[in-house]
């Protein structure tokens, strides 16, 4: 009984039974299905020979371009609902209010982040269904449609951590959602650009150097692998990402995995980092560095 309640959470709990309790939540999934549900059966007519016949073999396709619209889909979503979960309190001015009761600090940050996230995770798994109708006519493996499913988890976890963070630093809500999607995008776009521009400047140092042979530097790879959108296409053996396992054999620092687990590893820790670093900034006394690890009462 005790670790029960330990676990439970209230103010993830209030914020469930708000947020789904509205009449605009069930709109909301509904309308979501029908657009893409709708793009789905555009692209099978479209692929038939005047509506007779459709290939199977271009379903690898479809089953793509979902994935990459519902990704996109949480980059743009995700970061406004999380951004506003501690500067909207202290806007209402209640924020004060919850840190005098008996919710602690990582209770509070925790359940905020699970509840902002929750009606997203609930979003992209009502989907299941219509990736079925796709995963019928072959050429996916269920492997990678787990894995699909499960970088779409991990993504916003990271994405929302970010969120969160700077939520609690900032103390405008407008603000932090605008530095939240300037910071998404700028790594998205950055990450990989910094990883074309490290390889041609090897390419360049190597032709000044009239030396040509030898394998790539596992670098550029190593970034490209931890870009949402290379990542992703990864998981179908597409885009720049080069096989990092077989890479590994030249770098005895990187051990021989499939890149989507550097993936799931970086934004592993970006997520917890994240989270104790809002943990420690909320309070209204802060911990010295020293104490900021002893357990809450």
């Amino acid at each position: 009984m005790n670790m029960l309640r330990r676990l439970r959470n209230p103010v993830l709990f209030n914020e469930w039974k708000l947020r789904m309790r509205t009449q605009r939540s069930p709109w909301i999934i509904f309308l979501y299905l029908l657009v893409l549900g709708g793009i789905t059966l555009l692209y099978i007519f479209l692929q038939t020979n005047d509506g007779n016949y459709y290939n199977p073999n271009q379903t690898r396709e479809l089953f793509m371009m979902l994935s990459i619209l519902q990704l996109g889909m949480i980059g743009f979503v995700v970061p406004g609902l999380t951004a506003g979960v501690i500067s909207g309190e202290r806007e209402r001015q209640t924020l004060s209010i919850l840190l005098t009761t008996n919710v602690s600090a990582t209770r509070l940050i925790l359940g905020k982040w699970l509840a902002s996230l929750s009606f997203m995770i609930f979003l992209v798994f009502s989907t299941v269904p219509l990736y079925a109708i796709v995963f019928l006519y072959g050429g996916i493996s269920p492997t990678q449609l787990l894995q699909v499913f499960g970088f779409y988890l991990i993504t916003m976890f990271g994405i929302g951590s970010v969120g969160v963070l700077l939520s609690t630093l900032i103390k405008r809500t407008g603000i932090a959602n605008v530095i939240s999607y300037a910071i998404i995008f700028g790594y998205a776009i950055g990450s990989s650009l910094l990883a074309e521009i490290i390889r041609e400047l090897i390419r360049y140092q190597r032709r000044k150097l009239n030396y040509t042979a030898g394998p790539m530097p596992v670098w550029p790879d190593l970034l490209h692998s931890i870009n949402p959108l290379f990542a992703m296409l990864n998981i179908f053996g597409e885009g720049p990402v080069q096989d990092l396992r077989n890479l590994s054999q030249n770098a005895s620092f990187l051990p021989s995995v499939d890149p989507f687990w550097y993936y799931c590893s970086f934004f592993a820790f970006v997520t917890v980092v994240c989270l104790l670093l809002a943990i420690y900034l909320i309070h209204p006394v802060r911990p010295r560095l020293g104490r900021a690890a002893v357990e809450e009462q």
